[in-house]
């Protein structure tokens, strides 16, 4: 249980709330959202080596390396409070059917990662803050493409974040949900089209499609 309010973040995320509001996502920064200036690579030199990260069968695409956590939050009286939530299994998740275990960090055990998790959950609203729920993390290298085709991944919000990239690439396309069909197809151009760059979150609320 993590539960040391104080490290909540206090820095005013109005404009990036006010733009979510009126055009569905936020493009932001490090700096603006108050991150220390070594966050991202101490981050990305802690976890993001062949110790942490692993390829799992099944896993698409076939050069992906993976970990994730799950943390359970709850808001009370304007305080943020954080736990471990009690499990990380993915099911029928990104078009790969049946249960999933990855290799699993308990990222409230370091007090870098825990400023990272309460930063991203104070960039949600607060007239659209639940009272309580869970924050799927999600550690990810890959060296080809992210995903094939747009897709849902039915979570009320979803935040990208960039710490490090290695050549051109890495764009993100967003869409409508009317714009893409079942099948992933995109019927309309993207609302956004932007090539993500190292500490610079990408936030977007549901519902939309998204590739990257």
């Amino acid at each position: 249980m993590s539960d040391d309010s104080s490290r909540t973040p206090s820095i005013g995320f109005g404009n990036a709330w006010a733009a979510l509001a009126d055009q569905g996502y936020v493009l932001t920064d490090d700096k603006m959202i108050g991150l220390p200036n070594k966050f991202r690579q101490g981050f990305l030199d802690k976890y993001f080596n062949d110790d942490t990260l692993r390829h799992d069968d099944g896993d698409w695409p076939v050069d992906r390396k993976r970990a994730r956590d799950v943390v359970g939050y709850e808001w009370r009286d304007g305080r943020l409070h954080l736990r471990e939530h009690d499990t990380i299994t993915l099911t029928d998740r990104a078009g790969i059917p049946g249960k999933r275990e990855h290799k699993r960090v308990w990222l409230l055990d370091d007090p870098q990662a825990d400023t990272f998790v309460r930063t991203f959950l104070s960039l949600v609203p607060p007239d659209r803050r639940r009272s309580g729920g869970t924050f799927g993390i999600n550690l990810f290298r890959t060296f080809t493409d992210v995903v094939t085709k747009p897709h849902h991944d039915d979570e009320e919000f979803i935040m990208l974040y960039v710490l490090n990239r290695i050549g051109d690439g890495a764009e993100s396309y967003l869409y409508r949900p009317g714009d893409v069909t079942e099948a992933g197809e995109p019927t309309a151009d993207p609302v956004r089209r932007h090539q993500l760059n190292p500490g610079v979150p990408r936030r977007a609320d549901a519902p939309w499609s998204g590739r990257c």
